[in-house]
């Protein structure tokens, strides 16, 4: 009897405890862009970067370190930006994975911290990885499903095109037009 009375205590403390934790949505993980901070390890990260031998594999390498501790959407954007031409048209094959990791590490990560206007600004600035380009734009439309502003559905229509998602840039366009009155 007195196991009975255990075991039922016990269910009943983990189901309490089960409904008192609270698990961020998606949405609630995105903070504002006036909240994100560029990190100081980050910041040493990017001067050695830029100190490095230009498109050397140190230089790769310490990108893809600085896209792996890179936190939050001004991290992220801060990391493409230093990669613009570190990685030539012409690389080895080490390089083409490095710089493929690189990208998909770091669009990951967008999709998950990054405001609606970052997100939009990385897909219009920089090349997605083919597989990560459709999640990409679908964040971006659960970002906005509240969204009443017809230039921000025009900002992800954009987007969707640079990111070679032709459903979605016309879905974007079509919300657009219905909230400007078109």
């Amino acid at each position: 009897m007195w196991k009975l009375r255990a075991c039922t205590w016990l269910g009943v403390a983990f189901a309490l405890a089960l409904l008192s934790c609270h698990t961020a949505t998606r949405q609630e993980l995105a903070t504002t862009e006036s909240q994100q901070v560029i990190s100081e390890s980050l910041k040493q990260l990017y001067m050695a970067c830029s100190a490095a031998r230009p498109q050397s594999p140190a230089q790769q390498k310490l990108l893809l370190r600085m896209s792996e501790k890179a936190s939050n959407g001004k991290e992220l954007l801060l990391v493409m930006r230093a990669a613009v031409g570190v990685f030539p048209s012409n690389q080895d094959t080490a390089a083409q994975v490095t710089e493929s990791r690189m990208r998909s590490m770091i669009a990951a990560k967008m999709m998950q911290v990054a405001t609606l206007n970052q997100l939009i600004e990385y897909a219009r600035l920089y090349s997605v990885n083919p597989e990560d380009a459709r999640p990409f734009a679908q964040r971006m439309f659960q970002l906005a499903d509240e969204n009443r502003n017809p230039q921000t559905w025009y900002g992800i229509q954009v987007a969707a095109y640079h990111l070679k998602v032709g459903d979605l840039e016309r879905q974007a366009q079509a919300k657009g037009d219905q909230l400007a009155g078109r």
